[in-house]
């Protein structure tokens, strides 16, 4: 089985630094390097030959400003999270008899602290 990198390109040229030697690396969707491990590709340094792992964030204007200023591609929207409601305490109202650990009798079956089983 033959893996093969879809036939859309976007049309945009990337950008970023070489973590190697420190080049400034422009591109765009038709130089990049399929790895079916890493299914947005590969490109390499010009200067030093070292693999540089593509993200659709290193998208730049032909001025060379971000395509995606906030760093989130246009495409994904934020999802709203649900508030975090705190968990309640849990209830001490007993020692394990082994150990001596707080327990909450009657909801903890087995004592946290040593296994003990309280039932």
């Amino acid at each position: 089985m033959a893996f093969k990198r879809a036939l859309w390109h976007s049309g945009l040229t990337y950008q970023q630094t070489c973590y190697h030697c420190r080049t400034l690396v422009r591109y765009n969707d038709y130089s990049l390097d399929f790895r079916p491990w890493y299914p947005d590709g590969f490109v390499y340094c010009p200067k030093c030959r070292g693999p540089l792992r593509h993200n659709e964030l290193y998208a730049i204007n032909e001025d060379g400003s971000p395509v995606y200023p906030q760093g989130a591609p246009a495409q994904a929207a934020p999802a709203q999270a649900a508030p975090v409601q705190p968990e309640p305490a849990a209830a001490t109202n007993g020692n394990c008899p082994n150990c001596g650990k707080a327990v909450a009798l009657g909801v903890d079956h087995f004592c946290s602290g040593c296994g003990q089983k309280l039932d």
